[in-house]
């Protein structure tokens, strides 16, 4: 390169290289940089004066364009990764999931004198929900008001919650709440705006090594190593494997290397979650309803599908996680409990159905107030109550229920952070009324968990206030654990036939053989821009969930058959995409089956509650002829309040146009935490 080159000659190089560069997308993260940090960019390129500084520059420049330019025309190579030592298990417990119920499952059951192998598709604490959670609630009978838990989540449910699952919480919610503690899970340590500038500099990695040794994550392999319980990472279970009527096992594969794994047990407990479409400010993108798909195709009841999440992201920036969740992944998870009594009930199970379920509708309906992506919830400045905690510790310092304080971040305005996810615990294997195990009704197999099992304690809504969902999961898990240590004491190792084992594994590797189809990516997209809009997952009616029900049996029918991998990384998505699409299938036909509005369900032709027809479980099962079938499961009267009591006094907010559908005055105030 001459070095004579002028200052001028080379700024217009490097920016044609550097323009040349973006087009193709590889400057896309530098896209959105300021008009201060492009002025900062050239005062500095202006003070390179000398001849060497400047070829040295530019040289810089060259060498950067030409390695991109290798690595956007040349196909990448796809590193090869070799199998895991161990491929082959057998046990008498296997739990498949490493979250909170996962834990306390395979904990249960080692505890019980069984051998327990744990497979999780991530890693033990890491995957899943297990990261976020951002508080936990437990009842204590000494103190809490008990009544007044059991008022607030049958109203605030409306009426279809499982309230004997609701009964194993109120007793068992205080020991659970212990053993997380004593498992050091749940260990409070300062926030970062309490432990020096962390938050003011936002400096995430200087608070996160600071305390390092606190992080709750790493517990989850402490545990399972101090009970000998043996466990595999990044393996994805594809199949519960059911011969001669009962569970033998499970396979799946190592999604890293490819290799065919088996895991041959007595009993199996699942603890998979739930899932979403794709992930847009709620940080779920790990659960893709990989146990609900084996558990419908072994012909269980799926219940729960048509109610809807209700975490919230941005309107300005919706698909930035970690906008909502940054300090909530960081910090404590924070300890709530006691803010219900016979005062607040009420507040409870009406304001904050009116917030998330009347708010979500409304702005769907009628659209978002404009904003300048400055809103924020400062939860410092809140009551106790608010933050969910105990009124008790605004007097007693010794009260550890202080109640969710995390440092301030933004504040979504718009819902839909999780296009496919259910409404807490509602979702799932509905294993009957008088269930308190996860007992699945094939002999060997349980359920536990959000998304898995749908127990519904918080019936349509989760009213209940924050941190019910972690206390719950790891209360659910145990008991599945026990139950499955159990039932393997009582019988045999029979092993995985080798059939069973060539069988799935044909099904794995299929998208490898697909030499023309459909990148999984693109299909997910596709899915997620089907059931993503307002009319679907918020405001629906019978022709936009029939409508999408076309394309969705579309993309059943003629892409999920395409999908194609070129690694089996590939595979892995190839395989959830065939999960969420059945899905997508579930819940839409749960939807339509549901024609009347109640709690995360909003159906714009029929806004009001239908108690006469619908205080009951849709479940979607798949029949005989493999046909997707939809039926009623009626709740227990015990569980249905006072019918004859009139709609007024039942239900104390409504959807929008039930009022008038119902014949009722107008009414005169909506939303709000107060209201």
């Amino acid at each position: 390169m001459s070095k004579d080159i002028s200052r001028r000659e080379f700024l217009k190089g490097a920016g044609a290289i550097a323009a040349g560069m973006a087009s193709m997308g590889v400057l896309g993260a530098c896209a959105a940089q300021t008009s201060e940090t492009a002025a900062a960019t050239a005062a500095a390129t202006e003070a390179a004066t000398t001849a060497a500084e400047t070829e040295a520059a530019a040289e810089s420049v060259e060498t950067a364009a030409a390695e991109v330019a290798e690595r956007v025309t040349e196909e990448l190579p796809i590193p090869e990764v070799d199998p895991p030592e161990k491929t082959e298990y057998s046990c008498d417990v296997l739990v498949i999931g490493g979250g909170f119920a996962g834990l306390s499952a395979a904990a249960a059951a080692s505890d019980a004198g069984q051998s327990v192998v744990m497979i999780d598709k991530g890693r033990p604490g890491y995957s899943g929900l297990a990261p976020w959670p951002s508080s936990h609630r437990w009842l204590d009978e000494d103190i809490d008001d008990a009544q007044a838990f059991r008022d607030c989540i049958n109203r605030g449910g409306e009426y279809i919650g499982n309230m004997d699952w609701y009964e194993v919480w109120i007793k068992e919610s205080k020991q659970t709440y212990e053993r997380l503690m004593d498992w050091r899970i749940l260990t409070q340590y300062p926030k970062a705006s309490d432990a020096g500038d962390y938050y003011d500099k936002k400096d995430y990695a200087g608070y996160r090594e600071a305390f390092a040794q606190y992080d709750r994550r790493t517990k989850w392999v402490e545990v399972l190593e101090s009970k000998g319980i043996e466990y595999a990472e990044y393996t994805m279970i594809t199949n519960v494997i059911v011969e001669d009527g009962r569970v033998c096992g499970a396979v799946g594969f190592h999604v890293p290397s490819g290799a065919i794994v088996t895991c041959h047990a007595k009993a199996v407990v699942m603890c998979m979650g739930g899932g979403c479409y794709k992930p847009t400010g709620f940080p779920v993108g790990g659960v893709t309803f990989d146990g609900e798909y084996i558990a419908y195709n072994l012909g269980l009841p799926i219940a729960g599908k048509e109610f809807d999440d209700f975490h919230m992201t941005c309107s300005w920036a919706p698909g930035n996680a970690f906008q909502n969740n940054n300090w909530t992944y960081l910090e404590n998870i924070w300890l709530c409990g006691g803010d219900v009594t016979a005062e607040t009930a009420e507040s409870y199970a009406t304001s904050k159905g009116k917030v998330m379920v009347l708010d979500r509708v409304t702005k769907a309906v009628t659209g978002l107030s404009a904003t300048d992506g400055t809103a924020v919830e400062d939860m410092s400045e809140q009551s106790i109550t608010r933050k969910g905690g105990s009124v008790v510790a605004e007097t007693n310092p010794n009260e550890v229920r202080t109640g969710k304080d995390n440092d301030t971040m933004f504040k979504g305005d718009v819902y839909g952070a999780a296009v496919g996810f259910g409404g807490h615990l509602s979702c799932g294997v509905l294993c009957g009324l008088d269930d308190l195990v996860g007992y699945s009704g094939i002999p060997g197999l349980y359920v536990a968990g959000d998304g898995i099992n749908a127990s519904a304690p918080s019936g349509a809504a989760y009213p209940c206030g924050v941190g019910f969902t972690s206390n719950f999961v790891s209360i659910q898990g145990n008991r599945a654990g026990a139950a499955a240590a159990g039932y393997a004491a009582g019988v045999d190792l029979v092993k995985v036939s080798a059939d069973a084992i060539a069988e799935e594994t044909a099904q794995i590797q299929a998208p490898l053989a697909v030499d023309s189809g459909f990148d999984p990516n693109w299909a997910r997209d596709q899915l997620h821009a089907i059931m993503a809009p307002y009319w679907i997952h918020v405001a629906k009616n019978k022709d936009t969930l029939t409508g999408a029900l076309a394309q969705v049996e579309y993309l059943r029918d003629h892409v999920a058959p395409k999908l194609m991998a070129r690694s089996s990384h590939d595979v892995r998505l190839c395989l959830e995409m065939k999960h969420k699409i059945l899905s997508a299938e579930m819940k839409l036909r749960a939807g339509l089956a549901r024609e009347e509005s109640r709690g995360l369900h909003y159906r714009s032709d029929f806004p009001y509650r239908d108690d006469k027809n619908f205080l009951c479980y849709i479940t979607v099962q798949k029949d005989e002829n493999g046909n997707m079938t939809t039926a009623k499961v009626p709740v227990k009267d015990a569980w249905k309040g006072d019918v004859n009591a009139d709609h007024e006094e039942r239900y104390k907010f409504y959807f929008p146009g039930e009022r008038e559908a119902l014949g009722l005055p107008p009414e005169e105030t909506s939303g709000g935490w107060a209201g």
